[in-house]
Order: structure tokens, then sequence, then C-alpha cells
């Protein structure tokens, strides 16, 4: 069972009640321009939500999101990716969707810093690493507020279906010495 909660937000699977919300962001062009994912269909959404919502933590290789829902009225304002690697699972890579007309409240930097905390208390992770596209400095803002470091950058290594272009990513990284901010008092 995924529960994570902070002063604002709960972390958990996804479940059918969350479609309206997640269509919300998952359809917007601007939330997803950084990354590989098309706008979701309302039949995708479906069913990724139920392959989503019966996940677990124990699955190596395999991307697991989670809803991020606001305490105050339920709405689920983004998701969380995570990824533990195959070779190493003790390793993860992480990502986050924040809905547009909610982005710039902390609600990324809160929901990624409780599952870094999660992720490294109660999972032994022994760290957990980022690509961000390098047009995309909100994320890194995020990224860097949290204590992950830019360790590299991937020249052209991402291709953007939009532009027709090859794009440059950059790798954060997260060592549980690193993280802070946490607990929150928002």
């Amino acid at each position: 069972m995924m529960h994570i909660e902070t002063n604002r937000l709960l972390l958990r699977w996804f479940r059918a009640t969350d479609l309206a919300d997640m269509l919300e962001y998952r359809t917007d062009p601007e939330v997803l321009r950084y990354q590989t994912l098309d706008p979701m269909s309302r039949e995708h959404a479906e069913e990724f939500i139920a392959s989503q919502s019966s996940n677990s933590l124990d699955k190596a290789g395999d991307w697991m999101q989670v809803a991020i829902e606001r305490h105050s009225d339920g709405k689920v304002v983004g998701d969380l990716a995570i990824c533990f690697r195959a070779e190493e699972p003790r390793i993860a890579e992480m990502g986050f969707n924040i809905n547009r007309s909610l982005q710039g409240q902390g609600y990324a930097t809160e929901a990624a810093t409780a599952m870094a905390d999660f992720l490294f208390r109660q999972r032994g992770i022994h760290k957990i690493s980022c690509l961000v596209d390098v047009r995309n400095p909100a994320s890194f803002h995020v990224l860097e507020k949290i204590g992950f470091r830019r360790e590299a950058l991937l020249r052209k290594s991402y291709f953007d279906d939009i532009d027709g272009d090859w794009f440059d990513e950059y790798i954060y990284g997260l060592l549980p010495e690193d993280l802070h901010g946490w607990p929150f008092d928002v």
C-alpha cells in the first residue's frame, strides 16, 4: 500500500475516481512539453489508472505512477513516477507532473521531497536520479531546492517530436545525505 502524507498532500496509488483530475494535466501539451509522453485519451487514462492502482513498489524496471492528492479538497494535483533500476534496484529514477494551473505552489517540491525521504528511510534506496530537459528550468529548480545535484549533461540524447530535433538533458542525483527541507512546515 502506498500512503505518504505531508502537511498538504497525500501520495497514493491512483483510483478510478481520479480520472477527471488526471485528464486535466495529462491532456495538456504544456505539462508534457519536456517529456516523451503524448496527451492521454480518456480510454488510455482509464487503462493507465487501472494498471497503476494495483501497483507495488516491489517491481524493478517498471515505472510506477503515484497520485499527488491535495488534502484540502481531495483533488489530484499531479503525479510522481518512480522506477527502480532492473540491474540495481537500490537506485531509483524519479519524475513528476503537476497540473499547469497549480504549478508554482510548491506541490512538486513537497511531493518529491516526501517520496525521496520515504525511499531512503523505508526502502533503503542508495540514490535517486532524474533526467531533465535542459529547457525545463522549473524542474531543475525543484530538484536543486530538495538537494539534488547536477551530475552530468547528456548531449542531444532526447528527441522532441514537437520541435523535431534532438535536445540535451541533465542528469541529477540525490543521495540520502543531500536531502534537505523535510519535514515541511507548510
